[in-house]
């Protein structure tokens, strides 16, 4: 954040000790693991019932990609305004997570009845996508509230550990249940993890609001009336979210940077297993247990994040692990010309650890800059941009695939997505002030990641090449 000014806020202190307060977070670890291990068999089941069963091509395969995001990018700042009014944040979690089990647990039973279609897949796609967009904000926004602000680092980190350790059994499980059941049956995992999530989600303590005072009694009014009020507290609401990367510009310039960095990763990642199948000619069990590499890779990183972070400092490790993660996406279009399995290995080590060190650095910083009571529209509208930026990225690498062939469009994306990296090493570098003082209450942002998944916390991270 070089040249960084009052008007971007105080950061926070960054300790590079264990995380305490492991009672309350323990719940969010424990089912972002669970259900992330069943969502991981359907990022990979989902893809491969389109090209394998349904006989989708390019443009088929990026559309159910890109409308997965499309929706929950759209959505998201509706979803900002309610977790940031709602009372009881545990509460949405556990019904956000049966209604998501039940979503997923149709698509084995349209197969069973024999009626399933690439237009379902297209509907359940943006479906989960949405509801996959509330834990996300809900978990991100929740999170200060359960640790201190100095061990956000540790905290982010252990939740990129659950998800690590998700990535790791989900792809390797799916794999084998892809090939031995076929992709229908291997989605019923999904709904057995997202009620085990639940479940866990009932148990989290500490991230509920206490009971607001209650309004002065007023006269009735009218339903239209109401419905008017409603609409200009949303309106007023999504204002003051907004009006929060004005006082704090360089969240903005973050959103913008990872916008640019994902539409180069959806562009791979849309095409990643169509590319895989047909061009590669690689097995279910294989892209899993690839998948698997990735993951462990960033378990590694998540064992070192807090060393790293404290060695570099938030600005430079997200400067640094960036464009390395996303020069690493030129290794998918080598892997056609020789060794395909030893370069996906490669690319799976660098972007794996990479993208994850970038993820918890760039989720604490966001913590520390917004204030508790605006940040999950904060992390909304910043989820909005760099989500959006992916079904745009997944439809043009759909149609370029068709003209260009997988190799060289796989190449142009991830040449822009290196140049997106370049944004962000150009603006954010060593603060000279290294840690002020804290001076505010709690905040909170993931996306994600990085290159594919939006950042924010979406992300990054959570994978370029693939969901």
């Amino acid at each position: 954040m070089t040249g960084s000014t009052a008007s971007e806020g105080p950061v926070r202190p960054v300790s590079t000790a264990p995380s305490p307060g492991r009672s309350a977070l323990r719940p969010l670890v424990v089912a972002q693991l669970v259900s992330l291990t069943g969502t991981h068999v359907t990022a990979l089941a989902l893809p491969t019932l389109a090209v394998l069963l349904l006989d989708a091509g390019p443009v088929a395969a990026a559309l159910i990609f890109a409308l997965e995001y499309g929706a929950r990018g759209l959505t998201a700042p509706l979803v900002g305004v309610l977790i940031d009014s709602v009372r009881s944040p545990r509460r949405l979690l556990v019904a956000n997570d049966l209604l998501h089990a039940l979503v997923v647990a149709s698509v084995p039973a349209m197969y069973l009845l024999d009626v399933l279609s690439l237009p379902y897949l297209v509907v359940v796609a943006a479906c989960s996508g949405i509801l996959s967009g509330v834990t996300d904000i809900s978990i991100n926004a929740v999170l200060p509230r359960l640790v201190p602000a100095d061990r956000l680092v540790g905290a982010n980190a252990s939740l990129a550990g659950a998800r690590a350790a998700g990535q790791i059994a989900g792809p390797a499980i799916g794999g084998l249940l892809v090939q031995a059941l076929g992709a229908a049956l291997a989605i019923a995992v999904d709904t057995v993890s997202y009620l085990a999530s639940a479940v866990v989600f009932s148990r989290l303590r500490g991230a509920d609001r206490s009971a607001p005072e209650q309004p002065a009694v007023t006269a009735p009014v009218s339903r239209w009336a109401a419905l008017r009020r409603s609409a200009a507290d949303l309106r007023t609401s999504l204002r003051k979210g907004l009006g929060t990367f004005r006082e704090i510009p360089l969240l903005g310039r973050l959103a913008l940077a990872t916008a640019a960095l994902n539409v180069g990763g959806a562009g791979l990642g849309a095409l990643y297993t169509l590319y895989a199948y047909r061009t590669l000619e690689l097995s279910p069990f294989q892209v899993g247990a690839l998948w698997g590499v990735n993951s462990a890779a960033a378990l590694a990183a998540v064992a070192t994040a807090r060393r790293v972070v404290g060695r570099f400092g938030l600005d430079r490790s997200i400067a640094l692990f960036a464009p390395v993660a996303a020069g690493s996406l030129l290794l998918i279009p080598a892997a056609s010309l020789a060794a395909p399995l030893l370069l996906f290995v490669v690319y799976e080590l660098i972007f794996g650890y990479c993208a994850t060190v970038w993820a918890v650095a760039s989720a604490t910083l966001q913590q520390q800059l917004v204030p508790a009571e605006r940040l999950g529209r904060v992390i909304a509208f910043s989820r909005t941009v760099s989500i959006l930026a992916v079904p745009v990225g997944a439809l043009v690498g759909g149609v370029a695939a068709d003209v260009w062939g997988l190799p060289g469009t796989l190449t142009g994306f991830a040449l822009l997505a290196l140049a997106g990296t370049a944004t962000v090493t150009g603006r954010i570098g060593r603060r000279p002030d290294a840690n002020p003082p804290d001076t505010r209450s709690q905040p909170g942002p993931p996306a994600g990641p990085a290159a594919g998944e939006p950042t924010g916390g979406e992300p990054t991270g959570d994978r370029a090449a693939r969901h």
